[in-house]
């Protein structure tokens, strides 16, 4: 019997990490990751990822899945997140980078 080991590589790259809060006041925090030529969205309650998870749905708006066009920038991406957000019944008061390097 042979034995393959299989290394996967997932390539993940943050196109947006969104502090933001809702009519009340009461802060969430929303990550938006490429995975593997996935987008995939992460809600939590605070402006930490040590806070309580919650579901997407619960923003009660549809956030971007896809490219618009073909030659759609990460930044237009990124603008549309955030143009959606801007529309609901929740505000964005802080903007963390994602072009953190060492």
């Amino acid at each position: 019997m042979y034995l393959y080991n299989v290394i996967i590589k997932q390539v993940i790259m943050k196109l947006s990490h969104l502090h933001l809060k809702d009519v009340y006041g009461n802060p969430k925090t929303l990550v938006c990751r490429l995975t593997e030529g996935s987008i995939r969205y992460s809600l939590y309650g605070g402006h930490s990822s040590s806070g309580t998870s919650f579901a997407v749905s619960n923003l009660g708006i549809t956030l971007p899945i896809d490219k618009l066009h073909e030659e759609e920038t990460k930044e237009e991406f990124t603008n549309r997140i955030k143009e959606t957000i801007n529309k609901s019944t929740y505000s964005i008061v802080n903007e963390v980078s994602t072009k953190i390097t060492f």
